[in-house]
C-alpha cells in the first residue's frame, strides 16, 4: 500500500511528495524543493531510489544536491528540456534570485510522453507531456495519484510568462490534464492543497471554465 506524504518548501511554498510503500525501504520524490522536514523523512535507514521532476525551476530542485549526497545512487527521470536546466542557473530561475544552482553530475534518465517508471511491483508511474509553464513539464500518474507540478495548480491560472514558458500550448495541457482526472483521483500540484472528492471535482469544473474554451 502506497503512502504520500506532502511536504511544503520555504520560503517559495513548493510540494514535494514522498512515496512510501509498506512492504519495501525505497522511497520516491517528486521533485525536490528545501526543506528540513524533507531531510527528517528521508533519513538515511531509508533509500531515495529516485527523484521524478515535473520540471526544473529553482524552487522544485533546491534539495536536489543535497539528496544525491545523501543517495548518490538515485536516478533523477526528466524531460530533456528539465535536464539543461539542471545544469543553467538562467534556465532554471536561480540566477535571477542571486542564488545561482547547478546540479552535480549524477544518474539522469530521460522520459517523454506515455512512457513508465516502475516504482514497486505491480506499481508505476505512467508520465504526460504537458508544456505551458515550462517546455519540459511533465505530469506524473502513480495508481490514483496526480502530480501536476505547476502544470495545475487548482484555483490558480497557469503562469506561462516565465523563459520555457508558452500560452499557446497551455491550453492543450490544461485538456490533456482534465481528461485524466477521474473521480477517483488525488490532485498533487506543485504548490498549495491536496484536492480530492467533491471538492476536487469543484474546482476542476470551475477552472475547465475557465481556462478551455
Amino acid at each position: 500500500m502506497l503512502k504520500l506524504h506532502q511536504i511544503i518548501n520555504k520560503p517559495y511554498s513548493s510540494n514535494t511528495f514522498v512515496i512510501e510503500n509498506e512492504n519495501s525501504r525505497d522511497i520516491w520524490l517528486i521533485d525536490a524543493g528545501f526543506s528540513e522536514d524533507l531531510f527528517k523523512i528521508i533519513d538515511p535507514s531509508k533509500n531515495v531510489k529516485g527523484v521524478l521532476l515535473t520540471h526544473a525551476h529553482y524552487d522544485h530542485i533546491q534539495g536536489l544536491n543535497e539528496i544525491i549526497n545523501i543517495f548518490p545512487s538515485c536516478i533523477i527521470y526528466c524531460s530533456s528540456y528539465t535536464m539543461n536546466g539542471l545544469y543553467d542557473s538562467k534556465a532554471n530561475l536561480s540566477f535571477y534570485h542571486d542564488k545561482p544552482l547547478t546540479i552535480k553530475k549524477c544518474d539522469v534518465q530521460l522520459k517523454s510522453n506515455n512512457e513508465t517508471i516502475v516504482l514497486y511491483d505491480n506499481v508505476r508511474a505512467l508520465i504526460y507531456e504537458t508544456p505551458g509553464h515550462n517546455h519540459g513539464s511533465l505530469c506524473f500518474l502513480i495508481e490514483h495519484f496526480l502530480f501536476t507540478g505547476d502544470s495545475y495548480i487548482p484555483q490558480i491560472p497557469v503562469v506561462t510568462k516565465l523563459k520555457g514558458g508558452d500560452r499557446h500550448v497551455n491550453a492543450n495541457s490544461l485538456g490533456l490534464i482534465f481528461s485524466i482526472i477521474k473521480s477517483e483521483t488525488i490532485l498533487c500540484p506543485g504548490h498549495g492543497s491536496i484536492f480530492e472528492g467533491d471538492e476536487l471535482k469543484k474546482v476542476v469544473f470551475k477552472d475547465r471554465s475557465i481556462h478551455i474554451t
